[in-house]
């Protein structure tokens, strides 16, 4: 789903739309002027009851410094850096790839990793690309279709609060 596809969704929802393409009009410009706030609200929540699964992989070739580990601090490789998930990290080598259980979490974001090559992939859930003012109508939603599908609920029912409360849920 686009921006543009959610405002018109959130509109259509709110009786402030009837066509199915995004027209600005005095009717509609007070809302597409507040939407941006309660969409970062919603890609927010939505991620947190359903978290945004990427993948960050790590090639490493060992080391003969004396180091039996590597540190590597997942923030500063990944901008979207939320947690790690659980017992998920994998090394890969020659092909064939193995859940790994010798690895440590420092500090929940110093990925600790033993003396090993490899590629090691490490997953973790991602905090959404948040939408602002300059986000255009072709920017794709950050999340999957299913859970994108309830972003442009959550912005209308935000919206009919100061309209029609009893709307709004």
């Amino acid at each position: 789903m686009t921006w543009g596809e959610c405002k018109i969704i959130a509109l259509q929802k709110m009786a402030a739309l009837s066509v199915s393409y995004l027209a600005e009009s005095r009717d509609t410009r007070p809302y597409l002027e507040i939407m941006t706030p309660p969409a970062k609200e919603a890609l927010l929540m939505i991620t947190a009851a359903r978290p945004l699964i990427k993948v960050l992989e790590i090639e490493q070739q060992r080391h003969s410094d004396g180091q039996n580990s590597r540190r590597y601090d997942l923030p500063a490789l990944t901008k979207d850096f939320r947690r790690l998930k659980d017992n998920s990290v994998y090394l890969e080598r020659n092909g064939v790839s193995k859940k790994s259980y010798d690895w440590e979490l420092e500090a929940g974001t110093v990925l600790v990793l033993p003396n090993e090559s490899g590629l090691w992939r490490a997953y973790y859930e991602a905090y959404p690309r948040l939408l602002s003012e300059e986000s255009r109508d072709t920017d794709v939603i950050d999340l999957p279709e299913d859970a994108a599908s309830l972003l442009p609920l959550y912005i209308a029912s935000q919206l009919f609060k100061d309209d029609d409360l009893n709307q709004a849920v």
